[in-house]
């Protein structure tokens, strides 16, 4: 994705001493080789509505796993709604 390669542009560059913080939903990005586990972090919320937020680094994953297929099957928590909009609670 377009996305991701211009992460990898932005990391690969060894005079960089900025730093950045981002949000997004795009799961392609949940990729151990372009990314340590403490610098990603998910996003839950509870049954009343209060968020929490926590690293990947908890969960302590091997290296080689999926981080993405786990992610998107739910091993890490902040399950992604991948239905239909309308079946949302907005009430």
């Amino acid at each position: 994705s377009m996305i991701k390669q211009m992460l990898e542009i932005y990391l690969s560059n060894p005079n960089s001493k900025g730093q950045l913080i981002f949000t997004t939903h795009e799961s392609c990005l949940l990729d151990l080789k372009i990314f340590r586990q403490d610098e990603i972090w998910f996003i839950e919320k509870d049954k009343s509505g209060q968020s929490h937020m926590y690293s990947l680094s908890v969960f302590k994953p091997r290296y080689d796993l999926d981080i993405r297929k786990g992610y998107l099957h739910g091993r890490f928590g902040a399950i992604p709604f991948l239905g239909n909009l309308h079946d949302l609670n907005w009430d």
